[in-house]
């Protein structure tokens, strides 16, 4: 049975009805551009296959209510979207800030029942949280608002939502990816207006994600940190975020301050270098060059270990991203892999010469289990609605 038809089947028993309509709502992959967007960075991001599948109709009581496959239901009023400190980190936090948030940019509202069902697998890395958000956004646009939701102020209401309902900082990639779709370019110099430029992803890669099995809880404060260290970093030159900070300034007067601790001054050379990265990757792709391509892709994981150090916790190289990676590099004679999104924990993206696609995916399985390597692709557009 497909999610689709596993959303159907979930909305019929749930509310003893027929739903009228379908959604989809597909994750992201982070090609390039590893913990750079909450800085004002460079990125590359794209939509991907895996998603959230629904059925949805209008409710006219009122009352939002949401049932997931393998997840408890819940509802709430629309005339509730109080933020509470009990419902932090939950799904029901991520859909009252998406309504909120909504509202107070001057969106129409209404309640709604929808039933989901996610072929996201646990640790995927493709961001199920922004997924969500982005379903949730397009649900009451299409319902309430004739479509008319942007896609960047889709991303924008999201990472409200993620950021202030769900309590987990984020920068706008995430969101981008699953509302934009396709493969974008994107700068975020001015977060509040990022230029967002589609181009065509055509090199002869697949891309292979690889879930290693590792968890997400108790890695927020990790993941935060990276944010913080950056942060601390530009105000040692009176600056909020690195991208207000001259690259060459930056570069030739690093390693002669000092009084900077060099965790966080690792960190900030990642995020002036991995920009860089991503023009790289960027004009490979453009010029259909393969080699430069997943050299930026080799250097840029290179920049994570070495310098971010988010591809293992607490230097444990068993069963982390790291071994996922080297794995994945002897494996293959011609692609790279990487670390894909906050790192730590969860998956690698892979890029594999299309002729040794089935052979690296037969390999990996030594590893780990069939079930958690998949073939991606490339999805355009954001949400979308059928029959």
């Amino acid at each position: 049975m497909t999610c689709q038809e596993k959303a159907k089947e979930l909305f019929a028993k749930s509310f003893g009805e027929m739903p009228s309509e379908s959604v989809f709502s597909h994750g992201r992959l982070e090609i390039v551009g590893n913990h750079t967007d909450h800085n004002h960075g460079l990125c590359l991001v794209g939509g991907c296959k895996m998603g959230i599948h629904g059925r949805v109709a209008k409710s006219e009581d009122g009352i939002v209510t949401v049932h997931s496959e393998g997840y408890d239901p819940f509802s709430f009023s629309i005339s509730d979207l109080e933020m509470k400190k009990e419902e932090k980190g939950t799904s029901i936090a991520l859909t009252k800030g998406v309504l909120f948030k909504m509202k107070e940019l001057g969106f129409q509202i209404g309640a709604f029942k929808l039933a989901l069902s996610s072929d996201i697998f646990p640790g995927a890395g493709v961001s199920s949280s922004a997924c969500y958000e982005s379903l949730i956004v397009g649900v009451v646009s299409h319902l309430y608002n004739e479509d008319k939701v942007s896609p960047l102020d889709m991303a924008k209401i999201g990472q409200y939502a993620e950021n202030v309902y769900f309590g987990k900082p984020c920068g706008l990639l995430d969101q981008c990816g699953t509302s934009f779709g396709s493969v974008d370019f994107l700068d975020f110099a001015d977060p509040k207006a990022p230029i967002v430029k589609p181009i065509s992803f055509n090199l002869p890669l697949d891309i292979v994600l690889i879930n290693t099995g590792g968890s997400h809880a108790n890695l927020t404060d990790k993941y935060a940190r990276i944010p913080k260290d950056m942060f601390l970093v530009a105000s040692y030159y009176d600056a909020f975020y690195l991208r207000e900070i001259e690259y060459h300034r930056f570069m030739n007067t690093i390693d002669k301050r000092r009084i900077i601790p060099k965790g966080p001054a690792d960190r900030a050379r990642h995020f002036f270098l991995e920009n860089g990265r991503v023009n790289m990757a960027k004009s490979a792709i453009l010029h259909n060059n393969v080699e430069k391509f997943l050299e930026a892709i080799r250097q840029s994981q290179e920049s994570s270990k070495t310098l971010l150090k988010n591809t293992m916790v607490d230097d444990i190289y068993e069963g982390s991203l790291q071994q996922a990676v080297d794995r994945a590099n002897e494996n293959m004679e011609h692609g790279a892999a990487r670390i894909m999104g906050g790192g730590f924990a969860g998956g690698i993206i892979c890029f594999v010469d299309k002729k040794e696609t089935a052979s690296f995916i037969e390999k990996m399985k030594k590893y780990y289990p069939a079930e958690s390597i998949v073939l991606e692709g490339i999805v355009e557009g954001g949400p979308s609605f059928g029959e």
